[in-house]
């Protein structure tokens, strides 16, 4: 996966409807061809974490969105942006608005129940110290489910629990409490790992970051520094977000 880069057309924004930074979809010129895309206006500094976790995520297997980083041709402001992946979120599915009734969050984790690498996905919001995996910001079509959104992540916005995990085991049934909790410290540990031994991730996100606009590129150091920090003791912060929710599971 690349960082790619494109140029907006500002004629064809148009609301996506969902999200805090008010998405649209928009095409984008990328490589001289144009392209369906979300885009969106954030800072520097969030593009860049969008940008590292795609590219982090995707080389842990995850299914992640191409990042575009996209200049706005009337101010050269910088928007970030992902193609366009046509099929919608959780959120989308299940009509889940401001709030989730329980009736959702049965379904959601129903939904979830069928996501072999939910573990994974939980595991990796602890590495990059996400906490707004929210049901809008897991993209389904019913087979494959795709992770977006983490312009709040590695040091953005703090932490305060792993929402993938409270939705996952929505139930509190035991049974789906400890699955669940087994794949997140399997996943943990295999991607720590991972990235302790295989030094050519980072050179590789690292070179990325090299090939983009300045004002995004000066950020991968601190977004590198505190993801090799949170590596190290990975296995213990996944274990911390399953142990409430295995202390209130029932039969």
């Amino acid at each position: 996966m690349n960082i790619e880069q494109g140029l907006l057309n500002p004629f064809t924004l148009s609301p996506v409807g969902a999200g805090i930074n008010s998405a649209q979809y928009a095409i984008v010129n990328i490589g001289g061809v144009s392209q369906r895309c979300v885009v969106k206006m954030v800072g520097d500094r969030e593009i860049a974490a969008e940008c590292f976790c795609a590219l982090l995520g995707d080389a842990l297997s995850l299914q992640t969105l191409t990042p575009v980083i996209i200049t706005h041709p009337g101010d050269n402001s910088l928007w970030f942006g992902a193609r366009d992946a046509a099929y919608p979120s959780l959120s989308a599915r299940l009509n889940i608005g401001a709030t989730v009734n329980q009736h959702q969050l049965v379904a959601l984790a129903q939904i979830l129940a069928t996501w072999a690498q939910v573990g994974h996905v939980i595991s990796f919001d602890e590495l990059v110290a996400n906490g707004d995996r929210n049901p809008g910001n897991v993209l389904w079509n019913g087979t494959v489910f795709t992770i977006i959104d983490h312009e709040r992540s590695l040091g953005n916005m703090p932490k305060l629990s792993n929402r993938l995990a409270l939705f996952a085991t929505a139930n509190f049934h035991s049974q789906l409490v400890a699955s669940v909790s087994s794949a997140v410290t399997g996943s943990a540990m295999a991607q720590q790992a991972f990235l302790a031994a295989d030094q050519s991730v980072w050179d590789m996100i690292r070179s990325e970051f090299l090939a983009a606009p300045h004002a995004i590129g000066q950020h991968y150091g601190a977004c590198e520094s505190l993801a090799k920090q949170l590596v190290t003791s990975l296995p213990s912060h996944a274990a911390n977000a399953m142990s409430p929710l295995l202390q209130g599971a029932h039969l």
